[in-house]
C-alpha cells in the first residue's frame, strides 16, 4: 500500500478554501487504497471557530492529523514564535524518524513558507525521500506590506516558489500560467500535473429553498477577488434591474474583519439596502446561502495572483447548479465557452460586468442551459474521485 503524508500550514479537514481542497484530496487518496495522514504545520485559524480537539485527531473518513505546534494559532507574537519553534522541532523529529521506510512513504508539501519547506529539504534529499509540491497560487507583493519581518517573509516565498520548490520530485500545480513559469526555469514537463481545483459536487448539490438574492458571492472578499468592481456595475444598471440585490458570504478568515470597509463603499454608491453580508460561516451554511441566489458571482481583476490561481468557489458555484457570471481571469478561457457554460465579463471593467449582468437579467430562459453546460464541464475537470485518481497515478509513476 503506498502510504502519503501531507504536510500543511493550511486547517484541515475544515475550515476555508484550503482546508476544503486538502480534505478532498485525502478523502480521494484513501478511496484510492493510500494510507494517508496528515501533519499540520500550524494551529486552526478560522474567525472565532475554535477546534476542540486533541493533538492527535482523525476524520470521520478514517484520515489521521496531528497539530505539530499549537492547535490554535495564536495572535500573541510571543506565542506565535513558540508555535513556530514547536513545529520546526517536531517535523525534523519527524523527518529524522523516516530513516528506516524511507523509500516506502512519500511527502506531499503544501506551504509556501521558508521556515518550514528548508528543514523538509535539506532532511528528504540525503535520505532519498520522495517529495511532491503543491502550488496553488503566487503571493502578490502587496500582501507583504508593512514591517521589515513582512518583507523577509517575502523575500523567503520568493526563494521557495523559484528555488525549493524545483527540487521536488513532481509538482502540482493550480493554472498553466505556473507552468509555464516553472517550464521557463527548466523544470521538466514530465514531472509537473495541472489540476486547477477539486469540489465534491454531491456534498455542494443545491438545498430546495426560496430565491431571496439576485446575485451570489462567496469567499473572503479582499481586493483580489473583485467586488469592488462588481459594487460598482450594480451602480452602473438603471430602471428595474437597479433593485438587484447582493448577498456576500463570507469574511477574512482570520484577524481584521473586511466588511466595515465593504459597507463603507457600498455606502458611497448607493447600494446600502441592496448588499448583505453574512459574515464568516461555516460550509453548509454557505451551501444553503447559495441555494439561496439567482446568479452566482466572481469578478476577480487580471493579476499575477489571479493568474497563477484557480478559485475554490468556482467549482462550487458550478456544483450548486446555477448560472455564473465571472470575469476573464486566468485559465477561465481555457476551461469555459462563454455564453454556453458561463458569462463572461472583462477583467477589472465594471461597465462590462453591468452589461452582462444586463444581459443575464433580460434574458433568464438562456441561463437554465448554460447553467447545465456548466455543470456538465465543470464535472468533468474538477470532481475530486476521478481528479485526485488521475494525480494518484502521475504520482506513482516512477
Amino acid at each position: 500500500m503506498q502510504e502519503y503524508v501531507l504536510i500543511t500550514s493550511m486547517n484541515f479537514p475544515s475550515g476555508g478554501a484550503g482546508a476544503s481542497y486538502l480534505n478532498l484530496f485525502c478523502r480521494g487518496l484513501k478511496s484510492n487504497g493510500c494510507k494517508i495522514s496528515v501533519l499540520l504545520l500550524k494551529g486552526y485559524a478560522f474567525g472565532n471557530f475554535s477546534p476542540n480537539e486533541s493533538r492527535k485527531n482523525i476524520t470521520s473518513e478514517g484520515i489521521p492529523y496531528t497539530y505539530l505546534g499549537l492547535r490554535k494559532r495564536p495572535e500573541n507574537q510571543f506565542l506565535k514564535l513558540l508555535d513556530e519553534f514547536l513545529s520546526i522541532s517536531r517535523l525534523i523529529i519527524y523527518l529524522a524518524s523516516l530513516l528506516k521506510n524511507r523509500h516506502s512513504v512519500s511527502l506531499l508539501v503544501f506551504n509556501s513558507e521558508i521556515q518550514y519547506n528548508l528543514p523538509i529539504f535539506l532532511i528528504t534529499k540525503p535520505l532519498g525521500i520522495k517529495v511532491f509540491k503543491f502550488v496553488a497560487e503566487i503571493i502578490d507583493k502587496s500582501e507583504f506590506k508593512g514591517s521589515f519581518l513582512r518583507q523577509i517573509k517575502r523575500y523567503g516565498h520568493l526563494f521557495n516558489f523559484r528555488y525549493l520548490n524545483r527540487t521536488s520530485d513532481k509538482m502540482i500545480l493550480f493554472s498553466y500560467y505556473l507552468k509555464d513559469l516553472y517550464l521557463q526555469m527548466g523544470y521538466l514537463e514530465e514531472n509537473i500535473f495541472v489540476q486547477p481545483n477539486l469540489t465534491d459536487f454531491e456534498y455542494w448539490k443545491p438545498v430546495a429553498t426560496k430565491i431571496k438574492y439576485t446575485l451570489g458571492y462567496s469567499g473572503a472578499p479582499y481586493q483580489k477577488d473583485g467586488l469592488s468592481d462588481l459594487f460598482r456595475a450594480m451602480s452602473m444598471l438603471n430602471g428595474d434591474l437597479s433593485n438587484i440585490s447582493l448577498l456576500v458570504i463570507g469574511d477574512a478568515p482570520f484577524g481584521k474583519s473586511l466588511i466595515p470597509d465593504l459597507r463603507l463603499e457600498c455606502e458611497r454608491l448607493g447600494l446600502s439596502g441592496k448588499v448583505t453580508f453574512t459574515g464568516l460561516v461555516q460550509s453548509s451554511k454557505v451551501k444553503h446561502y447559495l441555494s439561496e441566489c439567482e446568479i452566482l458571482t466572481i469578478t476577480r481583476p487580471s493579476t499575477i495572483q489571479t493568474q497563477a490561481g484557480f478559485p475554490t468557489k468556482l467549482g462550487e458555484y458550478f456544483a450548486s447548479g446555477k448560472p455564473i457570471l465571472a470575469t476573464d481571469f486566468g485559465d477561465m478561457g481555457r476551461y469555459f465557452k462563454n455564453g454556453s457554460e458561463i458569462v463572461m465579463a472583462e477583467c477589472g471593467n465594471p461597465q462590462s460586468i453591468a452589461n452582462k449582468l444586463h444581459w443575464m437579467l433580460q434574458n433568464r430562459n438562456e441561463l437554465e442551459l448554460i447553467s447545465k453546460n456548466g455543470f456538465e464541464r465543470a464535472k468533468k475537470l474538477l470532481e475530486y474521485r476521478s481528479s485526485v485518481t488521475k494525480i494518484h497515478n502521475f504520482l506513482s509513476l516512477s
